[in-house]
């Protein structure tokens, strides 16, 4: 065997490797032993076919995809070790050649970790909005609370509107022929919630209970069921039941009812100190994301697609766990919004990607400020995860056993982000619409 680095380009290094015939043909001899067991030639036993009868009947070509696969992982190990390559993630193989001679001949792309040095990490000067509280972010606050504990209450003889959730029955067609998965009943739709197709919602907007009405929609282009992309349909709609929202009176009543606490003035302080709070964490989080932004614009350097890959599909797994917890499946959120993973993938690359990148320059400055993790701050996180799974710390300690190498690496990672932000230079300036952001998140339960 032997072997050349071509080129290290992108974090990818570009390998020759070359498989000398007597390891090739060790190859093939195992390759024979698995094929001739599931061919029959005339005049001969199942398993005990001759080799050299073998090629001549389906040409020698039938042992080379066996072959290769039980060649292949042990030349590309000893080549790692040859040109002292240590590979981050999955490599990809190409077969150039197999020759008369028996000699193999492939390619193998290996993500590596990329080399760059590091920029400026201390000092890194970095500016966020002055985040703001007074007395009308809680009226907004109770507000909110006020509207998301509405009551739904019933219509009966006025038309459903905006807000309102529509009961209702409904069958999909293309050209007056039903199509699978097009039909549901008793469906609660909320009208204003974009969940179903472009143009439906819309439309059952003045409906009143009783009636049925056809819905006329165009499936988009990019639509998951290919056969369903860009065309036209009718659902035949029957509402059952209109329900809309009335938003709470702020009274004793409705403090006790979704607080523990006794009266309006209580719920209200609450709030108040909620509001403070998610704003301390909201200003944290800015200083974090600037600091980030900032030390990636001073480390330019190019990612392996494989980790932008492996990156994507976390996020995916993420957002699937975020829309799990709504009651959602991940196929159906994709069917619901004509969304598929590919489009995913590649709406959320440059998201990946630097994601990825961020990790790299963490990792960097990890090793490079010798950054550790003492017991006894380990052992407070641990103490921190069970407390908030109501669980004892060693019971936590032992279901962590099995990830605690990445738990201990992730919480690294969070020392190497502290000591970016402890040692940056942050200045506060007036945009009221970072403010206005934190102050109108969705209330607490």
């Amino acid at each position: 065997m032997s072997a050349r680095l071509e080129k290290i380009e992108k974090s990818e290094a570009h390998l020759n490797i070359e498989v000398d015939a007597q390891t090739f043909e060790e190859g093939l001899q195992k390759a024979y032993k698995k094929v001739v067991k599931q061919v029959a030639i005339p005049g001969f036993r199942k398993g005990r076919v001759p080799r050299e009868l073998l090629e001549a009947h389906f040409g020698r070509e039938i042992l080379f995809e066996d072959a290769v696969e039980m060649v292949v992982p042990g030349a590309f190990e000893e080549a790692l070790k040859e040109l002292n390559i240590d590979p981050i993630a999955q490599p990809e193989f190409e077969i150039e050649e197999i020759k008369e001679d028996n000699i193999l001949k492939f390619r193998a792309i290996v993500p590596v970790k990329p080399e760059f040095e590091l920029g400026q990490i201390e000092g890194l000067e970095v500016s966020i909005p002055i985040l703001e509280m007074d007395e009308s972010d809680v009226d907004r606050r109770m507000e909110d609370m006020a509207a998301h504990y509405a009551q739904l209450v019933e219509k009966t003889d006025e038309p459903a509107e905006m807000g309102d959730t529509a009961t209702i029955d409904f069958e999909g067609y293309i050209d007056d022929v039903a199509f699978e998965g097009g039909a549901g009943e008793d469906y609660p739709l909320e009208l204003g919630s974009h969940s179903f197709i472009p143009g439906f919602e819309e439309q059952v907007v003045g409906l009143k209970v009783g009636d049925t009405a056809d819905v006329l929609v165009k499936f988009p282009d990019g639509y998951h069921a290919e056969e369903l992309a860009g065309k036209n349909a009718v659902f035949k709609v029957t509402v059952h039941k209109i329900e809309t929202k009335q938003a709470r009176e702020l009274n004793d009543e409705f403090a006790q009812e979704v607080s523990n606490f006794d009266n309006i003035a209580e719920l209200r302080d609450d709030v108040r100190k909620n509001l403070e709070t998610s704003m301390e964490n909201h200003k944290k989080s800015l200083i974090r994301d600037a600091v980030l932004q900032k030390i990636l614009e001073s480390n330019q350097f190019d990612v392996p697609g494989a980790i932008v890959k492996m990156q994507l599909q976390t996020m995916l797994n993420q957002f699937a766990e975020q829309l799990k917890m709504q009651g959602l499946s991940i196929e159906q959120y994709f069917q619901l919004t004509g969304r598929n993973v590919d489009r995913f993938n590649e709406e959320m690359w440059p998201e990946g990607e630097k994601n990825a990148r961020t990790n790299f320059v963490l990792e960097k400055i990890v090793e490079e400020k010798g950054i550790e993790l003492s017991d006894e701050e380990l052992d407070n996180q641990i103490v921190e995860i069970a407390t908030s799974m109501g669980m004892e710390p060693d019971q936590a300690k032992q279901n962590l056993a099995g990830v605690m190498e990445d738990f201990t690496y992730r919480l690294k990672i969070q020392k190497a982000i502290d000591y970016l932000v402890d040692n940056a230079v942050v200045t506060e300036t007036a945009e009221e619409d970072e403010a206005e952001t934190v102050i109108n998140e969705e209330p607490e339960a």
